[in-house]
């Protein structure tokens, strides 16, 4: 019948290095990973508590018609400040531990990157440049890491790249000694 096609053994060793080039730009602040709450926190979701969700509501409900039953005109009272606490409150901490938990799970492994990718949650933003965004799940993810991030630089190449560059030395004018002639002379 028809079967999902099975990713071949290079795609999962490309995607594993392009993971690596992305976590490694986001840790060395290249890249920012932002999280749609409103996508993530839902039942279906990995990263959603019930707890969290429900817990703050049922105190406020169950307490506000536990004083509404001696004194209706303070349950009222008690229920609105109890909306408004959750609305201004209790809603941004939700929002605050969705997003800690999917990037912390989001930037863990290969599988939960894709897991968060598919469901829609995350948002990869350059931060030099705050319009260029890939956006999930529309978005490719791996095009956009390729496209945007260069390789993982090794020790001393910005060092080499910036010796060996012309336009530097070009910019400093004719009468101006090279670096490389101020380091023979």
């Amino acid at each position: 019948m028809n079967a999902p096609p099975t990713p071949k053994a290079g795609e999962k060793k490309r995607d594993r290095a392009l993971f690596a080039r992305l976590i490694e730009s986001y840790q060395a602040d290249r890249v920012g990973i932002f999280v749609d709450f409103d996508r993530l926190n839902h039942p279906r979701s990995p990263v959603w508590n019930p707890w969290e969700n429900i817990a703050p509501l049922l105190v406020i409900l169950i307490g506000s018609l536990a004083i509404m039953f001696f004194m209706m005109l303070l349950g009222i009272a008690v229920m609105v400040l109890g909306v408004m606490f959750y609305m201004f409150i209790m809603r941004p901490w939700i929002a605050q531990r969705v997003y800690r938990r999917a990037i912390d799970a989001a930037t863990e492994n290969l599988h939960n990157w894709n897991l968060l990718w598919k469901i829609g949650g995350l948002v990869i933003t350059l931060n030099h440049m705050n319009k260029t965004r890939c956006v999930s799940p529309d978005g490719d993810w791996r095009a956009f890491v390729t496209r945007y991030l260069p390789e993982m630089e090794l020790d001393g190449a910005d060092i080499y790249n910036a010796f060996r560059n012309p336009k530097a030395d070009e910019e400093k004018g004719k009468d101006q000694p090279s670096r490389y002639q101020d380091m023979h002379m």
